[in-house]
């Protein structure tokens, strides 16, 4: 698709100038002036005036550069679906996950499409959406409180819930207290808190809740994932937060709703401007399979 001719007219209208725009298209005047004069001439009308201070575009030309601007504005877009989909159907799908449970998909991936190289990189959220935004990766699963985003498409996999999770044998919960209104937190100031390291989605959550509960907490560790801060907890080193599709039947520890709740999503995250690929179509529907046989919260 050759789009010179509507690139040369848009530059002497900014220029209303044929020498400077010939210097900026790298032309000489007398071939910019050939060239314009010979569309002139196809076109039946001019599309500039030659006036003493340069030229002046006329309601043609303006009704030419608009219509040209569109023809650019969609062989931009035709160039970036084919660039896509060159790079879909390679023989490479990178995947990110911001949570272990996504990783149970790549047995089944690899079964299905054994010619296709999966790139797995365990990383938190931010991570994640870097890569996703700067073409670095082609798929990830991450948390967000928010299903908008301006150039990633989300796929909702879950919805849960951030919850306060205190060993069992915590002072506050001799005497069955249930943590249910902000009175009751006064009782953690003092603890030691298992938190998330920063900069995470985890950590954000985590703080909100910190500042919820008016704790300002004292920190023994930061862990980067649930099964670490789980083994903590059950151990009685400290107090934490986990998300509730973490939580499992033989942990001693006690977990609380806040009030008001912090809700988040697990999503599966990909560039908008991408056209998928059967591989990445199969993984999307995997990933689906594998949130729902958890039983998480879907609404």
């Amino acid at each position: 698709m050759d789009t010179k001719i509507i690139e040369y007219i848009i530059a002497i209208a900014e220029e209303k100038n044929l020498s400077k725009a010939a210097e900026r298209l790298y032309l000489t005047q007398p071939a910019l002036s050939q060239r314009l004069k010979k569309l002139e001439e196809e076109l039946g009308t001019p599309l500039f005036k030659r006036e003493n201070n340069g030229l002046t575009i006329t309601d043609a030309g303006r009704i030419y550069i608009n219509g040209g601007q569109s023809i650019l504005r969609i062989k931009q877009d035709a160039l970036q679906k084919i660039a896509n989909m060159k790079r879909n159907t390679a023989d490479t799908l990178r995947f990110g996950c911001a949570t272990s449970l996504a990783m149970e998909c790549i047995p089944a991936f690899r079964e299905k499409y054994p010619h296709i190289e999966l790139i797995t990189r365990r990383c938190n959220t931010p991570v994640a959406k870097e890569a996703l935004v700067m073409g670095r990766m082609d798929i990830a699963v991450l948390l967000t409180q928010s299903l908008e985003h301006s150039t990633l498409e989300y796929l909702p996999l879950s919805k849960n819930e951030l919850l306060l999770s205190l060993p069992e044998n915590h002072p506050s919960l001799a005497s069955h207290r249930d943590f249910q209104s902000p009175e009751d937190y006064e009782t953690l100031c003092d603890d030691y808190f298992i938190l998330s390291p920063a900069p995470s989605q985890s950590r954000d959550m985590e703080e909100q809740a910190l500042r919820q509960m008016n704790i300002r907490p004292r920190v023994l560790c930061e862990l980067d994932n649930n099964v670490s801060r789980r083994y903590m907890l059950n151990r009685s080193l400290g107090d934490g937060f986990l998300p509730g599709y973490t939580i499992q039947k033989e942990d001693s520890f006690r977990t609380f709703s806040l009030r008001p709740p912090i809700s988040f999503f697990v999503v599966a995250a990909y560039p908008k401007t991408i056209t998928l690929s059967e591989p990445m179509k199969y993984m999307l529907k995997l990933l689906v399979s594998i949130f729902d046989a958890t039983g998480l919260c879907k609404s």
